[in-house]
Parts: structure tokens; sequence; C-alpha cells
């Protein structure tokens, strides 16, 4: 290609080609005069006039392998043979003339760009399965010459997903995909024949055949003459595809008689499987990765809140349910979700890489005070948890919601754990937790929270009598301290934080660390 270029620079126009490989002839070349390129090729390599620009001609002396005329965006290409498969694949412009046969899946993606003259791709012959698929625009022409005795000329499955262009084609078809419809041709089309056969056999120097292929009247009893092929229209297909999946499966994918798609391939036995764990049906259990395919927000919630659905609710104006769909959560969307969590949602947010992310945590404050009816209990399983921090509420809540009978017994004179004992009031607001425990309360029932209630070995024998269940959410109340020389004159940071949220002051003037003198 580089010697190409360099003669195009020197100003010649007509090239002879003798190679075999893959040439790529007739991509981005173009003459300075803007005269036109002539390659004359013989034993040309796969994807010869690939992405040809206008002015291009190609010539090619024989056949050609797959992929000719691959994207080709307006160059004239000529085969003097078969084509292989793909041939026009993607062709977006140019005309593309083969004096054979084509491969499997030709013409499949044609299409048009109003901008330019329509792509168009006539064949002498045949195609093979799948040719036109998923079609898009432009012209194609199957003669069908010497294939008089062939069932099909497009192959099998001919025009699977075809939504725009059109195909004319002269002999018999099978399997023709219901996406299309097959139509007799009008005067127009008649014309567009008459005048387009003509230059295409005088390209493929075949003009004796010009008078045969421009007869439109029925030339025997077993041989189709000239149709065309339209796409359906969207709602066209959908009226004629609407079946159930099942339906598809055993009449499409598979059936027991060998006509569908795999049923030579494989046998099915026709049963569905909703959990394989063992023998050579494991095979059918999809590997799920809901999570991992979510948005960022709900999969780096550590509870994995929808926060995206909520931002969705509120674009649509339903405001209340965007508050409340938390609450199937959390109890704690405004304390922990608005002020103490440290927002891992809002971290990995999307909107963050485009300007900012989204206020997560104002949008767990607007939850405040919406309030939630007491729930029924519908079971007769009776739940004991103990521990009043965020994990026992966060399981009661959940267990209460579900219907259970739920008590809490908490070693604490109030409930909250280290939300109302430790965490400083400029970090967490105590009107804020105030508000959200006593809509837990409300739920659950002053009754059966049991405050400055420490859970001994004989209570806790008394409870496994009395409940089905008991859940041990009791935190992490101990903290580790490493033992270097003097940390017993330490003063451990929870035992800090829980003292001074209980009002008592801290004397650093004091080697023992005494609370008696204050600061």
């Amino acid at each position: 290609m580089q010697e190409i270029w360099s003669a195009i620079e020197d100003g010649a126009t007509d090239f002879e080609i003798d190679a075999c490989g893959q040439h790529n002839i007739g991509g981005s070349v173009w003459s300075k005069n803007g005269e036109d390129l002539n390659f004359y090729l013989t034993n040309p390599g796969q994807r010869v006039g690939a992405m040809g620009a206008k002015g291009t001609n190609i010539y090619v002396n024989g056949s050609a392998p797959a992929d000719t005329g691959w994207l080709n965006s307006g160059a004239k290409i000529v085969v003097n043979g078969d084509s292989g498969d793909t041939t026009g694949h993607c062709a977006a412009s140019g005309k593309i003339y083969i004096g054979g046969n084509v491969g499997t899946r030709s013409g499949a993606l044609m299409k048009k760009d109003p901008k330019f003259n329509a792509p168009e791709l006539w064949v002498l012959g045949s195609t093979g399965s799948f040719s036109f698929e998923f079609m898009g625009g432009g012209i194609a022409v199957v003669c069908g010459l010497n294939c008089e005795n062939m069932s099909s000329v497009l192959g099998d499955r001919a025009c699977v997903g075809m939504v725009g262009g059109i195909i004319y084609v002269r002999g018999n078809i099978k399997n023709l995909s219901d996406d299309v419809y097959l139509l007799d041709l009008d005067e127009n089309d008649r014309e567009f024949l008459r005048t387009g056969l003509k230059i295409f056999l005088s390209e493929i120097h075949k003009d004796e055949f010009c008078d045969k292929l421009c007869s439109f009247d029925q030339e025997s009893n077993t041989f189709t003459p000239w149709h065309k092929i339209v796409a359906k229209t969207y709602e066209e297909r959908q009226k004629h595809n609407d079946i159930s999946l099942k339906t598809f499966r055993v009449n499409k994918w598979f059936d027991e008689i060998g006509g569908s798609i795999f049923s030579d391939l494989i046998q099915d036995d026709f049963k569905s499987y909703d959990l394989v764990q063992t023998g050579v049906s494991r095979l059918r259990k999809p590997h799920w990765k809901n999570y991992a395919y979510s948005a960022p927000c709900e999969y780096n919630c550590p509870i994995k809140i929808p926060t995206q659905k909520r931002f969705s609710l509120l674009r649509s104006g339903r405001v209340k349910e965007a508050l409340e769909l938390v609450l199937d959560y959390s109890p704690f969307p405004a304390s922990v979700c608005g002020q103490v969590c440290p927002n891992l949602c809002l971290n990995h947010c999307s909107r963050g890489s485009f300007d900012e992310p989204l206020d997560v945590k104002m949008l767990g404050s607007l939850s405040k005070d919406i309030k939630i009816k007491p729930v029924e209990i519908t079971h007769k399983e009776r739940i004991a948890i103990i521990g009043s921090g965020v994990a026992g509420i966060s399981a009661a809540w959940q267990l209460q919601r579900k219907g259970y009978d739920v008590e809490i017994f908490e070693a604490d004179k109030k409930v909250g754990g280290k939300l109302s004992q430790v965490i400083p009031e400029e970090r967490l607001h105590k009107e804020i937790l105030e508000t959200e425990l006593e809509r837990f309360k409300g739920v659950n029932g002053e009754g059966k929270i049991h405050t400055s209630t420490k859970v001994t070995p004989k209570l806790f024998n008394k409870l496994e009598q009395n409940f089905d269940a008991i859940v041990l959410a009791i935190g992490g109340h101990n903290p580790v301290v490493i033992p270097f020389e003097g940390y017993e004159r330490l003063i451990k940071g929870l035992n800090f934080l829980k003292d001074c949220k209980n009002g008592k002051k801290w004397c650093r003037k004091c080697s023992n660390g005494c609370y008696n003198r204050g600061l």
C-alpha cells in the first residue's frame, strides 16, 4: 500500500496488482486532481475494497475471498467470479457487482446514509444462508442465474432482523424471515431492474443474459420469477412475533422432530430446573452478579439502599414514596444515613465524574419525620433481641415489619447503643436521634423494650425457654489496647466518649485520669 500511495502522489491512476494475502485495497485513497483510481486485481486477498472511497474502481479477475466490499463507502467493485462470506457486509455506499455466487451473511448490516447514494449489491447467482441479516438500507439484487434447481437462492433464514432497504430476487426462496414481506414487482421496480441489469451484466461481461434476466414473467412451474423483499414495520413485526419464551424454546430453539435451530446439535429434555447443584444439569444454573452490576450507590451501600430509585421517585413527583422507601432498609435514615455514615454511596456516585455527587445525606435527613403505623403481629414465633444499638434496633425493625413479636433487652438506661452513648451531639444531633428512636418505639411498643436489663446467664436461660429465637446484637464495648509500657494509665477512647456523653468531665492534671475536677 505504501508503494501505491507513493505512485498516486506521483500522479498514477491505474494499477495492476497480482498478489495473495489480505489487501484492503480501496480504502482511504484518492487522486490529487479528483481523477478515478482503477485497480485491476488477480488473486485478491480478504477484504478487497474494504472501506472503498468514492472515485475508486476495483476489478477482480476471477473470484474473491470473504469480506469483499466490507464497509464500502463509495467504491465500485467488480468481481468476475464468486465472492466469499459477508460480501457487502456493512456497506454504506457505492456499488458491488459479483459475477457468480456469494457466501453466508452477505449483505448483512447494509445501511443508507441520506447524505449519500444508497449502497448496491448485485449478485449474478445465489447467496449463502443468513443473507441480508439486519439489513438497514440500500438495494440488493440476486439474479439466481443457473440456480433453477436450488430450493432457495437466498440460502436458509434470509433477512433475519431486516429493518430497511429493498432486495430484488429471482428464483425460489425457502425459510424467509418473518420480519419481511415478499411482494410482486411494480412498474417502477421493473424499470429499475431493466436499467440496472444492463449496467451490471456489462461490468461482469455477461451481456448475453440480459434478455433472460429482464423477463419478469413466470419462467417455469418450478422456478419463481422476480419478487422484491421489504421489511415490516416495528408494529407489524410485534403483531406477528408476540410469542412466549416457552413457545420459542419448544418450537424454535429445539423440537423433538429435528427442524429447529439447534435440534441437530443437542438434545433437550424440555424440563425447567429451579435449582440444580449436582450432575450434568448443574451447568444450567446461572451465575448471578446482581449487586456487581447494580447502580454504584446501591452496590457500595453497606445495607444496599437503592438510592437511585429514591431520586427516580423524586423526579416523577412521588416525594412521599421516595422518603418512605429508605425505611424498608433502615430505621435510621436521618441519624445514620444523614449524619453518621461516611456515605460510601456518595463517594461512588456516577455524577461525581461530571460535576458533583448527589446529596444523599440531605435526602436521608428529609426522612426524619416520616410516620409509620404500628405493624400487625402475624407470626406466632417470639424473638428476643439482646442489645439496642444500630444492629439490634435494625434487626427488630425488619422482623417487626415482617409480622414477628419482638422484645429488646438493653443493659444501658436508654436505647440507641453507640448512637446514644458515644457519638457527640456535634456529630449526631440529639433531636434527630430521639425522633427516629420514638418512631421505632411507636412501631415496637414501649412495653417491649427493657432498658437497664443486663442479660446474665440466668436470664439468658430464661429467654431461651420463653422465646423461639434470640438475636445477639451486643456490640463492641471492650476497647483493645496495645499493652505497651504505661498503658494502664490510658483512658480508653470509647470510655472517654461515653463519660463525656453522660456529662462527666475529664481532669488533664491528674495522673490517674480522674473526672472529679473538671476541665
